[in-house]
């Protein structure tokens, strides 16, 4: 069994360059490695809240790239969708434990575990649309996990879903006690490890050539580049000027209160 913690509690475990680098490489490791399944987590009082916007604002590479349209589908695409992708097609069960907050790209990584154990503080949302004026990259995720009138409700309006919701919903399938997290996760393991390996990886091929068949990998990759031209016009481009430009002001007052 695997054990994978998105480990930056002090900001929520937003997905910086570095956590994303880490996490694409920890999961190819994982595919070639004899365990038995995979739990991801996040460290402190939640689970992730999404990419880290803080990047543009102090990794001159990341700036550099988001600037072009190119330097942007690059980095985009090996930051962003490469671990999904794997995570996805790990042959072994993936486990999401999650607790807190779970927002925007933190969906995706939900939403790409074979199950999903959450607390009762767990909430998930995403205000890519609204502040930054850009089709969520986690769209496709969203639709399929909700039905397209509810997921419009999410993306559009910026409203979250509690734990509650989100069991009723199919998003996860337990709920339980903030303290009892770590219990109920072991014991879905421990149930786990009672199935063959052999079946569980074809049984997860023939789940995910059933989801294919419906459409899902050309759904996401036609919308991953409706998601890069989103970047790209007038209001996303001034909404993440504006957004950086107060980062940066937040940074130098900080450094000069040290």
């Amino acid at each position: 069994m695997r054990w994978v913690t998105l480990n930056r509690p002090g900001a929520r475990n937003a997905q910086n360059e570095a956590l994303l680098t880490r996490l694409t490489e920890v999961l190819a490791q994982t595919r070639e490695s004899p365990a038995r399944a995979l739990v991801l987590a996040g460290a402190g009082t939640s689970f992730s809240a999404g990419h880290d916007i803080k990047e543009a604002a102090v990794n001159p590479r990341y700036r550099a790239n988001i600037e072009t349209v190119e330097g942007r589908f690059r980095q985009e695409r090996d930051l962003f969708v490469r671990p999904i992708e794997l995570l996805r097609t790990l042959p072994i069960p993936t486990i999401g434990r999650v607790q807190g907050h779970c927002m925007a790209a933190a969906l995706m990584l939900v939403g790409s575990c074979d199950l999903v154990v959450a607390a009762e503080d767990a909430r998930f949302s995403s205000t890519v649309t609204r502040d930054m004026g850009a089709a969520d990259v986690e769209v496709p995720w969203i639709y399929w996990a909700l039905g397209e009138r509810r997921a419009k409700q999410l993306t559009w309006l910026s409203e979250s879903i509690g734990a509650e919701e989100a069991l009723r919903l199919g998003i996860v399938n337990w709920v339980v006690p903030n303290d009892d997290l770590d219990g109920k996760v072991q014991s879905v393991l421990d149930e786990l490890l009672r199935v063959p390996r052999e079946a569980l990886e074809l049984s997860k091929l023939s789940f995910r050539f059933m989801e294919d068949r419906r459409g899902r990998a050309d759904v996401d990759a036609y919308h991953f580049l409706s998601h890069q031209l989103s970047h790209h016009t007038s209001e996303s481009v001034e909404l993440l000027r504006r957004r950086v430009a107060e980062l940066e002001r937040r940074l130098r007052e900080r450094s000069a209160a040290d």
